[in-house]
């Protein structure tokens, strides 16, 4: 009996061009309108210039190079931020981590690039095409202008979705010459990576513009006019020779591997497994001085499929018995089947371990240590409660930093990175316990002096005097937002107390002029509407 070999696949490469990555950055950070062109600047000596261009700009005759105030004299609307070359390299490389969903082998071909090999990981997709959208569609969906096109080489990849057709498919090697033939001979410089001028300007000079226009002429010929690096990089652009893309090397996480001479089933087995795996990952935490914040636990059965079950953390923990007490909530859905050979322990994401300082007397009993226990149990409760009810159910309040009451706090996860920490609550004197979310408006019993509180008003039918009264602060809106609820302007906070000892937070609008007149007498104020609001209570 005979075997047949078996065909080697024919390699693919996925490139992903942004090119506006910069401005499509600066969009969605600082929300800007998308009917508003865009460009970032860089400064050069005493001059400002054009470094990137989004779609709108370019089609108002922008391009990079130009000066600011060229630009400017064209689109006067334009709106200009300073480029930053550290945070769009830090997004390029997150795009990268993002692209494992498609392939392990992911390289970042330039700062606006990337290139991912394909090879044997289409039909997970539903094929070439498909995976290709798919990729394209997702990340068009993020405000990411990207254009993608797979062939069968990694400078090919490139050079196409730089220059060729939208989206563009070139699976075998065979179709690479008639795909590439009406592509610049500045693709040239995409599979070597740096291009002689000269040569580019030489082939310019005698009629040679196109790829295609190169592959009639001797190879000898070529590389004896223009130099041997462009017939290097023709032959890597229709893959007749060599060019391996460099891929990252993404950060090994922690991860423990027991695997058992026959497989296990039994609940006691899997728990002593699973206390050994974590008492080796532990020391490995600790001789690192990290604390994990994720637990993943895969479980290879017997019959060749696979189980996992993940734990989360509130801050870094590596000691066994709580880790254990979480993973033993999750046991209890893991089927072993017909038997488990083998498990697998991975801390995905793991953060410094910071001691807490403890008194000598907390060896003792009554010893005054019951901040640190209460710290110990809160941690305890919320990371049962996320990982019964999952993280995106429990969150709790943080303070914002702004001046105005209503957004001075925001829900924040209540699982939170230290590389992000939440800002601790400012001690602002003169902040009610209670924020009404909607002021509700007073009306004045007399008509106070500009600058005055009031003395007495009506709130929902009932009368009030006041009895002490403290402010006034005054509150402005942030200039650059457009806040309808602070449409009138500025606002004058006072802090009142009645006769009956209730504390109000009242304020008076910017759009309130001066009183004055009788209104006093008559029992009503003089303004035709009220500018008094009730905006918070103690």
């Amino acid at each position: 009996m005979t075997t047949a070999p078996i065909s080697r696949l024919n390699p693919l490469y996925l490139a992903l061009w942004f090119p506006c990555l910069s401005t499509d950055r600066l969009r969605r950070e600082k929300q800007i309108n998308t009917e508003r062109a865009l460009v970032a600047t860089r400064r050069a000596g005493s001059g400002v210039f054009l470094a990137a261009v989004d779609a709108l700009a370019a089609r108002e005759g922008l391009s990079p190079g130009m000066t600011l105030a060229s630009a400017r004299a064209i689109h006067p609307e334009l709106r200009a931020e300073p480029l930053d070359p550290i945070a769009d390299a830090a997004l390029v490389q997150r795009l990268a981590d993002w692209c494992d969903r498609y392939s392990p082998l992911v390289a970042v071909a330039g700062s606006d690039r990337l290139v991912i090999e394909a090879t044997g990981c289409t039909h997970l997709f539903g094929g070439e095409k498909a995976m290709l959208e798919d990729v394209r569609d997702r990340l068009r969906r993020t405000g990411l202008s990207v254009r993608a096109a797979l062939a069968a080489s990694p400078a090919a990849a490139i050079a196409l979705a730089l220059h060729g057709p939208q989206d563009c498919v070139v699976s075998k090697r065979r179709g690479l010459s008639t795909a590439l033939a009406d592509l610049p001979v500045s693709a040239l410089a995409l599979a070597e990576g740096a291009m002689d001028r000269d040569a580019l300007s030489g082939m310019h000079r005698v009629g040679l513009h196109y790829l295609g226009d190169l592959y009639q002429l001797p190879r000898a010929a070529l590389a004896t006019r223009f130099g041997p690096v462009v017939v290097s990089a023709l032959d890597r652009l229709l893959g007749q020779a060599s060019h391996p893309i460099a891929p990252r090397r993404p950060a090994t996480p922690y991860r423990l591997r027991l695997a058992f001479a026959d497989p296990i089933g039994l609940r006691s087995d899997i728990d002593a497994a699973l206390t050994q795996l974590l008492s080796d990952l532990s020391v490995q935490l600790q001789a690192k001085a990290m604390g994990c914040r994720r637990l993943t636990l895969t479980a290879c059965r017997a019959d060749g499929t696979v189980q996992e079950i993940t734990i989360g953390t509130s801050r870094p923990v590596r000691a066994v018995p709580p880790l254990m007490r979480l993973l033993a909530e999750k046991l209890e859905s893991l089927d072993p089947g017909f038997g488990i050979d083998c498990l697998i322990l991975t801390a995905p994401i793991v953060e410094p371990f910071e001691h807490d300082q403890i008194d000598s007397g907390a060896l003792t009993e009554d010893s005054g240590t019951e901040d640190t226990v209460a710290d110990d149990r809160l941690a305890s409760v919320c990371d049962r409660l996320i990982n019964r009810l999952g993280a995106e159910n429990l969150f709790r309040l943080a303070s914002v930093d702004s001046r105005l009451p209503d957004t001075a706090q925001g829900p924040r996860p209540a699982v939170s990175s230290r590389r992000d920490p939440a800002g601790g609550w400012p001690r602002t004197v003169g902040r009610p316990t209670r924020l009404l979310g909607q002021p509700i408006p007073l009306v004045p019993l007399h008509a106070p002096r500009p600058g005055d509180p009031l003395v007495r008003f009506r709130l929902q039918g009932r009368e009030h005097r006041v009895r002490i009264a403290q402010g006034p602060e005054r509150i402005a809106p942030d200039w650059w937002r457009r806040d309808a609820a602070w449409a009138a302007g500025a606002r004058d906070y006072w802090q009142v107390e009645d006769e009956a000892g209730q504390r109000f937070w009242i304020y008076r609008d910017g759009t309130a002029g001066s009183h004055a007149g009788s209104g006093a007498e008559s029992g009503k104020a003089d303004t035709p509407r009220s500018h008094w609001f009730l905006h918070g209570l103690w």
